[in-house]
Formats: C-alpha cells, structure tokens, sequence
C-alpha cells in the first residue's frame, strides 16, 4: 500500500501482551500504517522477531526505516510498502534511534549494551551518509539509565541543526553532542537523584524549547535546562516515547505499558485526539509522512 503525504506509522510489534516478561520481550516486527487521522490503512512486516522501537522517515529517498536493536537490523520500507533490502554500510549493531539531518545524513544510536564484551565496548552512536555509504563512529558519553545498560535510546536535533541532545532511557542526564566539531557538550539537564521523573523521548521546537516525556507524562525545558511547565498524566504510568507533530504546535506522546497515543497542544498541554493500538507492551516509535 503506498504511502501517502500526512500518513502516520506505529511501531506496534506483535508481541503476546497477555504474559510479559520484559527481559525476554520480542515478537513478530510490525509496523502499522495509519492515514493523517489514525484510520488503519494496513501493516508492514520486518520479516524479523525481535522489538521495533525507533522510525523514521528518510525524506531523501521517500523510504521508512524501522529499527530492531533485538534483531540487529534496520528495516526499510519503499514508498510502494515493499520491503527492501537493509543498508549495507550500517553496522549489525541494536540500533533503536534514528535522527535525520538538514542534509540528509542520519545519526544512529544504539539501543543499549545488552551482549557487549565489557573488556572492548562498541560504539554508542553512528554518524551515517547513504551518498558515501559509510557509518562513522562518534565517541559519545551515555548515562547508562535506571539499570545502566541503557545508551543512546532517544534523540532529537536541537534547533541549531548541529547539536543531537538525547538520553539514555529511564536515566538523569540529557546529554548533548555537536556533530559538526564532534565533541561532547555540557549536558543540558541533570534531574536530581530523588526526583520521581526519567530521562525518554524528546523533541525541540523550532524556537529552542525541548520538550521530553518522563514516564509519567511530559515535561518542557527551556534552552538553558530550567523546567517551563510539566504535562503529567497521573491515571498512567509508561509515558515514554515523544516527538513534534508535522504541526510543530502539537506533539505525540505514546504509553508503551498501555499502548495508547496521545497528541496534545505544545503550549497549554491540551489532549487533543487519544488513539489505543489495542496492544500493550508494543507500541513504540512514530513516524510521519511530510507534506
């Protein structure tokens, strides 16, 4: 099924949600294909079993790419739907991010640790150009997370266009890199140890503000790291994943724990459309086609 200005894709992998056990995760890759307003339109299948965590619509080339960091592999879908082969420069690595850049090279970020020899770490972040089918690692910090094997789990291009800001799931600090000197920066924020919120999805506004989800809801930060207002939503916990909508004046904010998208105004917070994937435990990138 073609894929159409406005449409939205969900990572929404088909996992058995009646007895999880989140340490051994996985199911069929999935990826659900919707219209502008949320009609199911069909599904696209990685041909993988593992978890779809991170989408991203490559622009460029009119392809989605949909990353498996339990697989190993970076799925990608033609305009047409067809799946294509993965991109042979991209290390097999569990890739979970992807940022795309002004330029259209996209920075990758590896998911986490899991199955790495201690004594030779791999990196945690690829710089990647399809032109010069090449994935250059960047030599960035990571803050480990809740359990500390968490590293380059969310991103987001600060406004500048040059600098990633992006966290290490469930941890403290919201870390920033310039990618054009390739060197680390002071981080952002770093919440205080008692503080009740995490470090997950993020996003930055045309104007500089950062907006990133807690797990308890969503909170904005201005340029400096000093908190603008809080979104929490306490009827639910595993708010966790967060981006600008084609509208830059509303965000996306998904609940993996329930499987339910939410998209809500920037400025007052107001919910504004609720969708529920009827899926627990699966929903978890997002994806739009632009205009």
């Amino acid at each position: 099924m073609s894929f159409e200005p406005g449409d939205i894709f969900l990572a929404a992998t088909d996992v058995d949600d009646r007895n999880v056990d989140l340490r051994n995760h996985s199911g069929p890759g999935r990826v659900l294909h919707h219209d502008a307003q949320l009609r199911l339109k069909g599904e696209l299948r990685t041909g993988q079993t593992g978890l779809v965590i991170g989408l991203a619509w490559d622009q460029r080339h009119r392809e989605l790419l949909a990353a498996d960091p339990a697989a190993h592999v970076v799925t990608r879908f033609g305009s047409d739907g067809t799946r294509l082969e993965p991109l042979p420069f991209l290390p097999r690595a569990r890739i979970g991010s992807i940022q795309f850049l002004p330029d259209g090279r996209f920075c990758a970020g590896v998911h986490s640790k899991h199955g790495e020899d201690p004594a030779n770490p791999q990196p945690k972040l690829y710089l990647c150009d399809r032109d010069a089918g090449s994935a250059l690692p960047l030599a960035v910090d990571i803050d480990g997370g809740k359990f500390r094997f968490h590293a380059v789990t969310h991103m987001t291009l600060a406004a500048d266009g040059r600098t990633l800001l992006y966290v290490s799931e469930t941890g403290r600090r919201v870390m920033r890199y310039d990618l054009a000197q390739r060197q680390q920066l002071p981080d952002l924020l770093v919440l205080a140890a008692d503080d009740p919120r995490g470090t997950y999805g993020l996003a930055c506004t045309p104007d500089g503000r950062v907006l990133m989800a807690t797990g308890s809801g969503a909170a904005m930060f201005a340029a400096d790291g000093s908190l603008i207002r809080s979104y929490d939503i306490p009827e639910r916990r595993g708010w966790s994943r967060l981006q600008l909508s084609r509208d830059p004046t509303r965000f996306w904010l998904s609940n993996f724990f329930e499987g339910i998208l939410q998209q809500r105004d920037v400025e007052s917070g107001e919910l504004i459309r609720e969708h529920d994937i009827g899926r627990k435990y699966s929903l978890c990138g997002l994806a739009e086609v632009p205009a």
